[in-house]
């Protein structure tokens, strides 16, 4: 039997038929409530007003009986017996007192427990939950659970960056009331943060106050009116949640139905369930820091594995790359070992060599020599092109340079973005390739020099017998018609690339002609080029080949090339004669300033002028025009008339109608021309004298 069911005992045993009722005040309430009532009699209205609170009160009114008992806390029991005048001894009152207190501290323990669960769940809550917003939303809703008095509340935690207190848990809110953000000092809410101090305010009256007075904007007036279940605030608690000294924001409870006063016990608990906000918002912070940390750590370890295996792999590659190198496997071997690491199709474009190394024999490059030649005239990095033939295809395409030599690329077909290893991979493919190149071009060099040693034994012809054995070593029928050519960069400026333009020229002219017994060989500007026909009817065909390269050659960007070349000539002992005319044809071009080629036969009168200094040449035409320079006429008029006339074959009418003059106006020129110059065109040596000097003059641009 429980406490309950033993006073109930009490009573029926005393007062058998008899009505009786047992109202109970709880602590905090202002209104006893009908716990218990046997009969149909109803009391119109407790005498309260009479009764004062004393341990145990007997009173009599009426003809009705009133028992009251008061307790800690304003708890308070108070029996009616109706219609009936009920008499209780000493131990009978104590023994209903007790009763009751027995029932009052079983119900106040059931209280402190509630309160008690609830403050422990929500310390469970901060140890086993990260979720921040969660974690708080439920704090205010335990509090709303044990203080019973206040029906919604809500949570703000101060904003540095916008200087605002800024909502963060509510629970009896509806979503207006993430707008009502209050500043410091601004309201109820802005005044404890500013302070520090909790607040009661027990009626409308207050509440309204006390928001007018610490100027709650209209804006915040809107948004927490439209926000609240009520519009009818009874009361409200409002308390600062801080961590240490540092106050970080403060929650707020409403009370909207006056189920009673709110009293220093309800701000205690509130307090307590702040203070619980705010290790929530410490933990949260620390976690977040110890967090951010360990995923720091992690991304630190994460890297440095990543940049370990990237160094392995790395080094793999250059291992396998260089013993490649080492072991000279050749170009070849490289680009077949970049598609394997790479797999994907890589071209390798050797722009000296003047040829494409592929992995598979029938592969055709996306670009020409030429195409490449311009995509990198002026630029030394890496592009991406698309190119579109019936589908588009996109290729990387990375140079290979040393210094400011540009030797060549690699064109990789892009299947899927590169990765950093792929680039990595791409880049070491590169520096190999440059120095396989560069080992290629020390041995092309080495080739140049014993080349040139063997050409100049051949211009001595000291000891035949031994050169037409080294000539049969060469690939060269030394009992034939040969000829020499000689080529010349006239203009250049980096040591470095002029050797590069050379090694391509050779390259180019090798290739050209495959099918040609010849030796080529390059020397600092110049490439000589030996040439062994079987037949003096391949001569013609010989020089438009060697035309047609010259002229490719000079059509696109790069310094001009010129070229000479020599008469032909059966038999070793003639190379230097033909080398001698090559050389003298060359050197008219380079003083005439002029690209292309020449051959020595095509030279002529010239011929006798080559070893003429300039000074002597420009000496002897001084003294025939000068004298037309200082003439009352036009400036250059005469010369003018001169050159044309000669150069028309002495005809007076073809030279007046290239000048677009009269010939009436000509005659008179010339008879001018022939007083100033003391001279008559009439006169044999005379007009062999001013031929001569047009001719010099049109010739060597003097």
């Amino acid at each position: 039997m429980n406490i309950y069911e033993k006073i109930l005992a009490f009573f029926n045993t005393k007062y058998i038929d008899t009505s009786y009722q047992i109202w109970i005040r709880k602590p905090l309430e202002e209104n006893f409530n009908l716990a218990y009532k046997q009969g149909k009699e109803d009391i119109e209205k407790l005498p309260l007003t009479e009764i004062d609170y004393e341990q145990s009160k007997l009173l009599y009114e009426g003809g009705d009986t009133y028992l009251s008992f008061s307790y800690l806390e304003d708890y308070q029991v108070i029996v009616c017996v109706l219609d009936k005048e009920c008499f209780f001894n000493v131990n009978e009152l104590d023994h209903l007192y007790l009763l009751f207190y027995y029932f009052f501290t079983h119900e106040m323990f059931q209280v402190r427990e509630n309160e008690l669960e609830k403050l422990m769940e929500g310390m469970q809550s901060i140890s086993s939950s990260l979720d921040l917003d969660e974690l708080l939303t439920k704090i205010v809703g335990n509090a709303l659970a044990v203080i019973t008095a206040v029906d919604a509340g809500y949570l703000q935690l101060y904003d540095a960056e916008i200087e605002r207190l800024v909502p963060s848990a509510s629970v009896g809110f509806n979503q207006q009331i993430q707008y009502f953000k209050t500043k410091i000092g601004e309201g109820i809410t802005g005044k404890v943060f500013m302070d520090g101090k909790a607040r009661i305010l027990n009626s409308n009256e207050e509440v309204i106050n006390e928001m007018f007075v610490n100027n709650m904007s209209n804006e915040n007036l809107f948004y927490i009116s439209s926000s609240a279940i009520s519009l009818d605030v009874r009361a409200i608690m409002c308390v600062p949640v801080s961590i240490g000294s540092k106050r970080i924001g403060i929650m707020i409870v409403h009370q909207y139905d006056t189920k009673r006063r709110l009293t220093e016990r309800d701000l205690n608990l509130l307090q307590g369930f702040a203070d619980q906000a705010a290790v929530a918002i410490e933990n949260a912070r620390l976690y977040t820091k110890v967090r951010m940390s360990l995923e720091e750590v992690t991304k630190l370890s994460n890297q440095l594995k990543e940049r370990n295996q990237f160094l392995l792999k790395r080094n793999e590659v250059h291992e396998t790359l260089t013993k490649l190198s080492l072991q000279n496997e050749g170009v070849q071997a490289i680009i077949m070992e970049l598609n394997r690491m790479l797999d994907t199709q890589i071209v390798f474009a050797d722009f000296l060599g003047n040829e494409f190394y592929f992995n598979k024999p029938d592969q055709i490059p996306p670009l020409s020599i030429d195409e490449i030649s311009i995509l990198f005239f002026e630029r030394q990095y890496p592009v991406y092109i698309d190119v579109y033939d019936q589908q588009a295809y996109r290729y990387f395409i990375y140079p290979i340079i040393n210094r400011t030599v540009f030797l060549g690329c690699l064109i990789i077909t892009l299947l899927r973005p590169l990765s950093h290893l792929e680039r990595i991979t791409i880049e070491q493919g590169g520096s190999t390739l440059a120095l396989e190149l560069a080992k290629q071009h020390t041995l092309t060099d080495v080739y140049y020099k014993k080349t040139h040693e063997y050409f100049t034994e051949l211009l001595e012809y000291k000891e035949p017998e031994l050169l037409l054995t080294k000539g049969k070593e060469l690939g060269l029928n030394m009992n034939s018609i040969m000829f020499v050519t000689l080529f010349k960069i006239r203009s250049y400026q980096d040591l470095q690339v002029l050797e590069a333009i050379i090694h391509r020229l050779v390259s180019i002219i090798k290739q050209q002609m495959a099918r040609t017994e010849k030796i080529v060989y390059g020397f600092h500007n110049k490439v000589t080029l030996l040439i062994s026909l079987s037949s003096a009817d391949h001569i013609s065909s010989i020089t438009k080949l060697l035309d047609s390269i010259i002229k490719e050659w000079n059509r696109k960007d790069g310094p001009t090339l010129s070229a000479g070349i020599g008469n032909s000539y059966y038999g070793v002992e003639n190379i230097r004669k033909s080398y001698d005319e090559a050389g003298k044809a060359l050197t008219y071009l380079t003083e005439q300033n002029r690209p292309g080629m020449i051959r020595y036969g095509e030279i002529g009168l010239n011929r006798f002028f080559l070893n003429q200094k300039p000074e002597e040449i420009e000496r002897f035409l001084n003294e025939i025009f000068s004298p037309l320079w200082s003439h009352k006429a036009k400036k250059n008029e005469l010369e003018k008339t001169l050159l044309v006339y000669t150069n028309s074959n002495r005809s007076a009418i073809q030279a007046a109608e290239k000048l677009h003059i009269h010939i009436n106006t000509l005659y008179q020129r010339l008879k001018k021309i022939e007083e100033a110059l003391n001279l008559s065109f009439n006169n044999t040596e005379d007009m062999l004298k001013i031929e001569l000097a047009c001719h010099l003059k049109r010739t060597f641009n003097a």
